[in-house]
């Protein structure tokens, strides 16, 4: 039997039994862990009111070789977080970073770029400063970065030269989510040609999203604290369905904000490279 203590945040968590509950975890230091909290509902339980989502964790847990499930044996609360769970646009947004944490974490595999990701942004959901899904759009556009799967979003993302807009009005650029993100004209016909879905997409869009990363914490609020929410909305519709395409499934999350139509599909005028 092992011994195991680390900073944690609650993923997902079952009923087993009639007092105790199976828990997933993404920790700091030990990547996914699945732990079984025996008689968590006791109020002489070591944990009891501890396992709450969007808390940060202190826990204590034994594995065992050839079981599946640790056993929980201690917690503690280091960041209790109120504010998600009284305010239901927080909520949606916290439970979408937890989600897309479980698809990214991996059982025994340390990420601290992605622990510390996810708990800035629970954090910052519990700030109070901006609304759920303006920093959903932050945290999404991040996560891509820390997966490795961040969009080229100025530059060609197959030749790394620049890539002008190819419509008439000079608002879309070439964007293939298969080729990594924009192209230039010479690259999105070669992708194309490939056998790639080449598309277009806004250039404001790709320019904000920019933006948004390369701005500090105190500019980047104030940037999407002024933006319209139909703007906010097209910049979390392609970060969505970008995810969606790398991940190869769609997040429970993200169904019914992209239930609708495409917000960044072009008229079909202006599709023609």
């Amino acid at each position: 039997m092992a011994l195991f203590r680390d900073r944690a945040l609650l993923l997902k968590r079952y009923p087993y039994g009639e007092s105790s509950l199976v828990v997933h975890l993404c920790t700091r230091e030990h990547g996914r862990v699945h732990v079984l909290a025996r008689g968590a509902y006791r109020p002489t339980s070591r944990y009891f009111a501890i396992l709450d989502l969007f808390d940060e964790l202190e826990l204590e847990w034994s594995a065992h070789p050839g079981r599946e499930l640790a056993d929980l044996r201690a917690g503690s609360i280091l960041r209790r977080r109120r504010r998600p769970s009284a305010d239901l646009e927080r909520y949606r947004a916290a439970v979408s970073v937890l989600e897309l944490a479980e698809l990214a974490s991996r059982p025994g595999e340390a990420d601290r770029a992605l622990y510390d990701l996810v708990d800035g942004a629970l954090s910052a959901l519990d700030a109070g400063g901006l609304a759920g899904d303006r920093g959903l759009v932050v945290f999404e556009l991040r996560f891509l970065q820390t997966l490795g799967l961040h969009p080229a979003l100025d530059r060609c993302a197959a030749c790394a030269g620049a890539a002008e807009p190819v419509t008439a009005d000079r608002r879309r650029v070439a964007f293939s989510a298969g080729a990594g993100g924009r192209l230039c004209r010479a690259c999105a016909v070669e992708a194309r040609a490939s056998g790639r879905r080449v598309g277009t997409m806004p250039l404001q869009v790709l320019e904000d999203g920019s933006r948004l990363l390369a701005l500090d914490e105190g500019a980047r609020a104030a940037f999407l604290a002024g933006l319209a929410q139909a703007r906010v909305d097209r910049i979390r519709d392609f970060t969505g369905r970008f995810l969606d395409y790398h991940l190869e499934s769609q997040p429970r999350t993200h169904r019914a904000f992209l239930a609708v139509a495409n917000r960044n599909a072009p008229d079909k005028a202006a599709e023609a490279l």
